[in-house]
This record gives C-alpha cells, structure tokens and sequence, in this order.
C-alpha cells in the first residue's frame, strides 16, 4: 500500500476503470435484452454491458474504460438515462444491491405510509419476506393468510357473494381481500393474493397456474 503501489500508479500508464449496476425486478434477462437491443448494439465501443441475473431480478452492469474518470462517468450517466427511457418502470435504483423488500421498506419507511397483506396462495410467504427486514414494524401492520374460502368469508370477511359467482381465484375476490385487509388493519396500502398454484384445482374454478394479485390504496 505505501511502497508498491504508489510506485506501479507513478511508472504505468493505467486506464480508469468505472461501473455502474441498474437493479431491475419483475422482467426477465431475455426480455430485457429485447427490449434495449438497439440500445446496446449501439453503446459507446469503451462501455461493455453484463447481464447478472438472480430469482426476481436482473442487474445490469455498465462497465466503462478509458483515460478521464469525470468523461466516463458523464458518459455513464447518459446511457443509464436512456435505459431509464427504455425500461424505467422496472429499475428500482442504481448500485443498490438490495432485496425488493429492502427497497420497498425503505419507501414505504420514508413515506410514512403502512402496509397490510391478505394471502392466500402464497400462504404467508409475503409476510415473512417483509418481517425478515429489521424495523418492518414501522410500516408493517401484519397479513392474515385466509387459505381456505371459509377464512376468506369468516375471518377476512369477503363478500361470499362474489366468492359464489366468480369462483375463489378470480379478480373480483382478489380486489375484495385487499380492501378488506386494508380497512382491518387500518393501514395506507393492502396486498391481496389469490389463485390456483396446482396441483389440483382445490376451491377455486381458475385454470392451474392463475394468481391475481390485487393493490388497494
């Protein structure tokens, strides 16, 4: 650090080198790379694109070359302008390498605003995901996992009429639950879930793989 170093930056003529991650949630990496194709195809030849991908998410690396830092890092900002363009609805900040929960926490912390949930198919998955963040409590008023349709009616207190005409995993059950688990707890905003996960098809008339998802604020 004080001899080796300083002597290598003093002799050698080294180029910077300056990253950028944009984190993406919700779309995924092939996707992605069609819809910022022209884009990429024609980034600077000094700025090199990565693809790191995980389960819910794709971080985009920026990766810039050359022999002015201020230049790099002016022509960094510049592409991650246009990808803001192209894909801004899904980038949820720059350098972040944080969770979805994390990032959600922390603006609904700011906002001081609450949350509530109303599970079914996910079966208190949400809710431990949220809980699993230090602090949850200041914007998390709690979830109530109504699995079976009689939970749903009884304790969360869905108009079992809607359950009868348009079948436990539909839209209008989904909305239901959120507004319920929103005037429960009281709280700003509600998440509903709701669906057939499968195997079997169980209560709910919806076909295999169908999940509505409702937000109520």
């Amino acid at each position: 650090d004080h001899e080796v170093v300083p002597q290598l930056i003093q002799r050698f003529k080294r180029p910077y080198i300056v990253h950028k991650t944009i984190m993406t949630y919700g779309r995924g990496e092939s996707l992605i790379a069609e819809q910022i194709e022209d884009w990429e195809d024609n980034l600077p030849k000094y700025i090199k694109l990565a693809y790191l991908p995980a389960p819910g998410r794709v971080r985009l690396r920026l990766t810039a070359r050359g022999e002015n830092e201020k230049d790099l890092l002016e022509a960094l900002e510049i592409q991650i302008k246009e990808l803001y363009r192209l894909i801004g609805e899904i980038i949820i900040g720059i350098d972040e390498d944080e969770s979805i929960e994390i990032v959600v926490g922390k603006l609904l912390k700011e906002r001081e605003v609450t949350l509530s949930l109303a599970e079914s198919c996910t079966g208190g998955k949400m809710a431990e995901v949220i809980t699993s963040i230090s602090g949850a409590s200041s914007y998390f008023k709690g979830s109530i996992v109504s699995y079976a349709t009689e939970a749903k009616i009884k304790i969360l207190g869905v108009d079992e009429s809607l359950v009868t005409n348009f079948s436990v995993g539909s839209e209008e059950v989904a909305k239901n639950m959120a507004l319920q688990s929103q005037k429960l707890f009281h709280t700003d905003y509600a998440i509903a879930t709701t669906g057939n996960a499968g195997p079997n098809k169980g209560d709910s008339d919806a076909k295999i793989g169908t999940v509505y998802i409702a937000l109520a604020t």
